[in-house]
């Protein structure tokens, strides 16, 4: 089990008028540019542009994530994810106390509530253990006693602490668009072809449909977000709350939420501060800032402000207050796509956005089961897969490059790649290395496959505390992931030692190096040490990427074992034999085979979403009747109007 932190916040005797509520109203899935706050003039939000209007816009926020339990994880930690092995979108790990930023706040005398979302990708026994420890109230969690605690900062138990609250509101949530047809809903309340769309998406109609229907959502939120000011105003708390109003990442249009571009990793930041704490703001109130700005900054920044001294071990920095820092960097990662392993770390700085891949063999655009529910996605599958795509909608479903590097200044949207241009190259070199930088001092766990992590958590060990109380090897990993990332012929030989290494992430790591050499060029080796290493792997992560190294290499033995690790249910192998394309036509009667009957609904997913590709199948087809009607059942309680929690 976890043990507790050496390290606690030491609370400073501040009177209790002299400390601010802190105030979180997070809605989800929504990128700044759907803000009139950031200039979107589609849609009115009264309520959210009073918080703007008397506070600070930040314009360079980034979720550490760009889905929502790791990104919910780096704010909770204050600290990356990425360090905790965290990071696997929808996998929970075992940490431990040190992980809850707001035990601090607690200790230093505030009331601390959660209505809504935990989302921290934990076990139910970390839950049990240390939720007590942290919050005051939570939405759905029960003591031992069977007392379930009121999950509002008006709870008459409060009495006159200060108070950390936050809320989270579902009508931007991806759900809401994820209808499978457009069909299915009511017209809109906006003007669809008045719409002016980002520049990274295709003008499609679904592609319209699904952004005013986000934008629908945004017009939904303001009116929660009115609530708490009328809440607020009423008991006289409005003047002392500092309310921070934010999403959880990045938009859930294609190319957004679960992708590793600005589109999914830049959320908006509006800090409301009442006159008297404005003094507080990194900015003049009613105006912008280009401060960079992490959600691993949020714990730390509230300690702070709450006059308490940080712990030595958050790796976040205050962004407000007596102790702001101003970051030179923002660090971002991405590290699954559901079943798709394909690992991403970005670094920022207030101009340039560096991006780079670790597998880079793997398409950007593999299905999702959940993703693909959205019309507009599905549409743009339709428009690449068709042949209708030009510049830049094809990248999309294309081998993605190494690198990335976007001037953010110019091109906002990030769709003009300047990694090969000569005279970026200083810029490109500064911020690989402090991506390597940030990789090694962070300790980085998000290299480790997800059955890899099972593993340790299955047995109740946690892998972070393990990795850190061992002699394990973690920077020996770090530099062979940034070798297998970028190899050259020249490190074929190393790789090839390392198939024999003990740990299997090392052995994940050296087949998905020589996978990428062999699927840019022929590889001229004796295959058959290979082929005997890959079929003593029983991991089912070990099998799929061992599988697809051998497609490339050109071995019909490699197709066979991700067939045949699909029959076994491997969705690890079905993600593999989705991103070899055409290479997988010779098995297309098993594809077929899988898509009707294999028993792991994921499977069936996976296979259809590979007949689609060929054209084999329409897209009508990718989910079954019970699928869409969940879909359905999700999308029409997402257009509702929550109320906030609130007695």
């Amino acid at each position: 089990m976890a043990t507790a932190a050496s390290t606690s916040a030491v609370k400073v005797d501040i009177p209790t008028e002299d400390r601010p509520n802190i105030l979180f109203l997070v809605i989800e899935d929504t990128s700044p540019y759907l803000l009139p706050a950031y200039g979107n003039s589609a849609i009115s939000t009264p309520n959210i542009d009073f918080l703007a209007e008397n506070g600070l816009v930040f314009d360079n926020v980034f979720s550490n994530a760009p889905y929502c339990s790791p990104a919910r994880s780096s704010l909770i930690a204050g600290s990356y994810a990425t360090t905790y092995g965290t990071d696997w979108h929808r996998n929970n790990m075992i940490v431990p106390q040190e992980y809850f930023f707001p035990q601090y706040l607690k200790e230093a005398g505030y009331y601390t509530v959660n209505a809504g979302k935990t989302d921290y990708n934990i076990t139910k026994a970390v839950q049990k253990e240390f939720y007590p420890k942290t919050w005051d109230g939570l939405s759905g969690y029960r003591s031992d006693d069977g007392q379930k605690p009121n999950a509002s900062y008006n709870n008459a138990k409060r009495g006159d602490k200060p108070f950390f609250a936050q809320f989270n509101n579902h009508t931007t949530h991806m759900s809401r668009m994820t209808s499978v047809t457009v069909k299915a809903r009511e017209a809109s309340r906006l003007d669809l072809n008045a719409l002016q769309l980002p520049p990274h998406l295709p003008d499609l109609p679904e592609v319209r449909a699904d952004y005013a229907l986000h934008l629908e959502g945004v017009e939904d939120a303001d009116a929660w977000v009115g609530s708490f000011l009328d809440d607020l105003r009423e008991r006289d708390l409005l003047d002392n709350t500092i309310i921070f109003f934010f999403s959880d990442h990045g938009g859930c249009l294609p190319r957004g939420k679960a992708f590793p571009f600005e589109s999914g990793m830049k959320p908006g930041l509006i800090v409301y501060a009442p006159e008297k704490w404005q003094h507080l703001l990194p900015g003049s109130p009613g105006t912008h800032s280009r401060q960079l700005v992490e959600f691993v900054d949020f714990g730390p920044t509230l300690i702070s402000l709450a006059g308490a001294e940080l712990p030595d071990h958050l790796q976040g920095k205050p962004f407000m207050g007596p102790a702001a820092i101003k970051r030179k960097y923002a660090h971002a990662f991405r590290t699954n796509s559901e079943d798709h392993f394909d690992p991403s770390r970005v670094v920022a700085d207030e101009q340039y956005f560096y991006l780079k891949n670790y597998t880079p063999y793997k398409r950007h655009g593999l299905k999702q089961s959940f993703q693909w529910g959205m019309p507009a996605q599905q549409a743009w599958d339709d428009y690449f897969y068709q042949g209708g795509a030009i510049d830049p909608f094809r990248s999309y479903y294309e081998v993605k490059a190494q690198e990335y590097l976007f001037d953010m200044s110019r091109d906002p949207s990030g769709i003009v790649n300047l990694a090969d241009s000569p005279e970026h190259q200083s810029k490109l070199q500064e911020l690989r290395a402090e991506t390597a930088r940030h990789i090694q001092e962070s300790g980085d766990l998000g290299f480790f496959p997800r059955d890899i992590r099972d593993a340790f958590t299955d047995e109740g060990i946690s892998l972070y505390e393990w990795v850190k109380n061992s002699d394990y090897p973690l920077a020996e990993l770090h530099r062979l992931v940034e070798k297998s990332a970028a190899p050259t012929q020249k490190d074929l030989p190393d790789l090839l030692s390392y198939l024999k290494h003990e740990r299997p992430e090392f052995r994940w790591w050296a087949y998905s190096g020589i996978a990428y050499l062999a699927s840019q060029s022929e590889l001229h080796l004796d295959t058959s040490g290979l082929l005997t290493a890959a079929k003593e792997e029983t991991l089912g992560s070990l099998q799929a990427i061992a599988g697809e190294t051998l497609v490339y290499l050109g071995q019909k033995e490699g197709l066979e074992l991700l067939i045949s690790s699909c029959q076994s249910g491997n969705t690890f192998a079905g993600s593999s034999l989705e991103n070899i394309g055409d290479l997988a036509l010779p098995a297309v009667e098993e594809i077929k085979d899988l898509a009707s009957s294999a028993k792991s609904n994921r499977i069936r997913f996976q296979a259809r979403s590979i007949l689609i590709d060929f054209g084999m199948m329409d897209m009508e087809e990718l989910y079954g009747a019970q699928d869409i009607e969940g879909f359905l059942k999700g999308h029409f309680h997402r257009v509702s109007h929550p109320s906030p929690t609130l007695p």
